[in-house]
């Protein structure tokens, strides 16, 4: 049962629903027995088009605000940045649309009711009874064949409608059996203005401005009879009925605007229902099952026994984990869970996941549903290697390579540096730029080199040169490129990055709070990272030049860690006095995880400052603060602590609707298993679940740990076929906390086990 979630009643709100995709189109399935309704995205769908956000003066005003920080003169350093360094907002992410079916005696209450995903294979069905009629829905949305398949089949004849909705601009038809949509997706999120959230969304007629165009066709098919009306399609009489769903665009890549790509898009979503409607529903399940299956069962992972709450509705199930945590199946459901969103949110060719997948409900979505990437976006991808499933890396390589091109501007004329830089946030359109607000999120220049460190890893794990030197090389070289070049002397030769700032954290300066420092722990870390990582890979491929003898150089002189008063590891250049001692972000550890600068072996004291640091910054958290603690604890081989802020993940948060959303610290897990960052957010998903794999299993390239930290509950298990650096794969078990058996998969030899 830890491969099921199910439930006893309808979806009421969104986060009651089930999730599933096929990494382009995503849908949300209420399953109603009354008006059904499923909520759809495309990962394509943006506001927006290929454009440079220019700042006049930009340039003058860092090297200003750098003079302020190295006199540190904070609050003027801060106050230059904010008027005349920051730009706007990315674009946003957009909601496709809304199919619903409006089912018959809808004043009556369903029996036996049950709707169920199954993880193994990706396929939900649900089933009720009404006035004798037993009805049953069976979903699933082809990667293959990018068509959303769903079948109603009935004991007697049913008359039932299908329409669809969208807040997009757009139209639509019905003619006999067929539904199509054509719409376009705004020009502008409003990312120009100074406010957020942003004004309405914005239409322009230039054809080098116009958004996204996109079209949905939806075919019914069925054994009774099927007529349209001008707002819906009429089922009569039927006692099996499917109904064919794809969505194409005219998207290209983040480069070409929609309007100049050349695609066809529109005979290419006819083509594609009509080939699925030959193909027919079981072919099609048929087909999407193998596809399916062929990741998911790669790798998993069993903790024996004490699982008998399996039984019960997985809302029910977690609310009744809160106050008995001997339901050890829960974490194996959990884990299962962010393996199946995986697979669904991020395929060959698709985009990558965004803040909350492929899934978004809001026309405008909390933070644009961008990329945020001083941590959000590079959390999604934490487990997949790991998960074995290393090709679901490409969508985020390619947003990779999409920066390593747009950024390239945004580093010169802001920065007069080569190479390429993005802060904080991107988008579709590879935007770069630093965003509008506050300079504690707006400046920041990591998030170029925290995307890049993903790239050294997949080598890592999969020892691919041919990767390591056509890709990933020459983008991690212009990263290099531009830290070399804006690394400065804050004293005493020492080089960083200056000024800093801690991503969305805050301090006092003479009582004022300020975001920007001299230096900050994080962009030290993430330019030392950036350097080393390149480094070992031209080593690898045989790369020596001026270039790299000149990182060796500046390395040395890079500032190093400090420590500070209470025998923490300080975040900034100096001890201040922070604003939030509990603040949701915990950046300067970045080099304990994800990255493996600071370890047990290399660094003892650093490592145990970094204990000390999670002790003072406490465990609440947001839904992905928390998954990030727990991957912390895990390096820091604290399998208790690493297990209670599981549990913490795991605490039940109700669904609601709300007229705004709360941004507060929050965290738990709502009734359909997405994270409650809150809002929804789908990193902490992906974090916890990269929080079990640290726990179970750790490596280096050299050497193998098994159960670094095991809780003491987890007394007896097993992982199947995980995926370590050094281009191997694991399987072991365990009794009573001790490995019993392992059997590792490599041609690696000088690979080292430790028990």
């Amino acid at each position: 049962m830890n491969n099921t979630v199910w439930f006893n009643s309808p979806a009421k709100y969104w986060t009651d629903a089930i999730p599933m995709g096929n990494g382009f189109l995503g849908g949300m399935f209420f399953c109603s027995d009354k008006t059904d309704r499923i909520a759809l995205n495309h990962d394509t769908l943006w506001t927006g088009c290929p454009r440079y956000v220019e700042k006049d003066g930009a340039y003058e005003a860092y090297k200003k605000a750098q003079s302020f920080a190295l006199k540190n003169d904070f609050i003027s350093a801060q106050k230059e940045l904010i008027e005349n360094f920051l730009a706007c907002w990315t674009q946003a992410y957009l909601p496709l649309g809304d199919l619903y079916i409006e089912h018959p005696f809808s004043l009556l209450s369903a029996k036996n009711y049950k709707r169920t995903l199954h993880l193994e294979n990706a396929v939900l069905d649900c089933e009720y009874e009404k006035s004798g009629v037993k009805i049953t829905k069976e979903a699933f949305v082809s990667n293959p064949s990018d068509v959303l398949v769903y079948k109603i089949s009935s004991s007697k004849g049913i008359d039932f409608s299908v329409n669809f909705k969208s807040k997009l601009r757009s139209t639509v038809t019905y003619e006999n059996d067929t539904i199509t949509l054509d719409g376009i997706c705004a020009s502008d999120s409003g990312s120009k203005l100074s406010k957020y959230p942003c004004a309405e969304l914005t239409y322009s007629e230039k054809p080098e401005e116009q958004g996204v165009s996109f079209r949905t066709v939806i075919k019914v098919i069925s054994n009774g009879t099927v007529a349209s009306s001008s707002d819906k399609i009429k089922v009569k009489g039927s006692t099996q009925t499917t109904v064919f769903l794809c969505t194409k665009t005219n998207f290209k890549d983040g480069l070409t605007p929609a309007s100049k790509s050349g695609i066809d898009y529109k005979s290419s979503c006819v083509n594609a229902v009509n080939s699925a409607v030959q193909k027919g529903f079981e072919a099609l399940k048929e087909e999407h099952i193998a596809d399916y299956s062929k990741y998911y069962s790669r790798t998993a992972f069993t903790l024996n026994k004490n699982n008998q709450n399996s039984s019960l509705p997985t809302n029910e199930r977690l609310i009744a984990f809160k106050a008995d945590k001997t339901d050890l199946g829960l974490y194996e459901l959990f884990w299962n869970f962010a393996k199946y969103l995986t697979i669904s949110s991020s395929r060959e060719n698709s985009r990558a996941t965004n803040l909350q997948g492929i899934w978004s409900e809001n026309l405008r979505a909390p933070w644009n549903s961008n990329y945020t990437i001083n941590i959000n976006t590079e959390m999604n991808y934490w487990p997949t290697l790991c998960f074995d499933m290393p090709e679901l890396m490409f969508p985020l390589f390619d947003l990779i390579k999409l920066i390593s091109f747009t950024g390239e501007r945004t580093a010169k004329e802001y920065y007069n540096a080569g190479g390429f830089v993005a802060h904080h946030n991107t988008d579709i359109w590879g935007f770069t730029a630093p965003t509008h607000g506050d300079a504690q999120w707006g400046y920041w220049q990591g998030g170029s080199g925290w995307l890049c460190h993903s790239l050294f890893e997949y080598y890592e794990y999969t020892g691919d040169r041919e990767f390591l030197s056509d890709f990933a090389l020459p983008i991690l070289k212009k990263a290099c490129e531009f830290y070399s070049d804006i690394l400065t002397d804050i004293g005493d030769g020492k080089l960083s990055v200056c000024p800093a700032t801690s991503p969305e954290n805050t301090f006092k300066c003479n009582e004022k709070a300020t975001s920007v420092a001299k230096s900050s722990t994080i962009m030290d870390t993430i330019v030392l990272d950036c350097f080393e990582n390149y480094l070992k890979g031209c080593e690898a491929v045989g790369i020596s030049d001026d270039f790299t003898e000149k990182l060796k150089e500046q390395i040395k002189n890079i500032k190093p860690f400090k420590i500070g008063s209470k025998g923490q590891l300080l975040e900034w250049d100096d001890e201040y006095k922070e604003c939030d001692k509990h603040h949701r972000h915990v950046s300067h550890l970045i080099g304990l995880h994800p990255f493996s600068i600071i370890n047990k072996n290399d660094t003892p004291e650093l490592f145990d400052a970094c204990k000390k640091t999670l002790e003072i910054r406490g465990d609440a958290g947001t839904g992905w603060s928390l998954a990030w603690k727990i991957n912390f604890h895990a390096r820091l081989r604290n399998a208790q602590k690493a297990y209670d802020l599981l549990n913490l993940q795991l605490s039940p948060v109700k669904s609601r609707r709300k007229s705004g959303f709360n941004y507060g610290d929050g965290g738990g897990t709502y009734p359909n298993l997405f994270d409650a960052h809150p809002p929804f957010q789908i990193d902490g998903n992906f974090g916890a679940a990269s929080g079990i794999n640290e726990m179970l299993v750790q490596s280096d390239g050299e050497s193998i740990y098994l159960l670094p930290a095991l809780p003491s509950e987890w007394k007896e298990g097993s992982v199947k076929g995980f995926r370590v650096k050094g281009n191997a794969k694991i399987d072991f078990s365990w009794k009573n906390g001790r490995i019993t058996d392992y059997k590792l998969h490599s041609e690696n030899e000088k690979l080292k086990v430790i028990i």
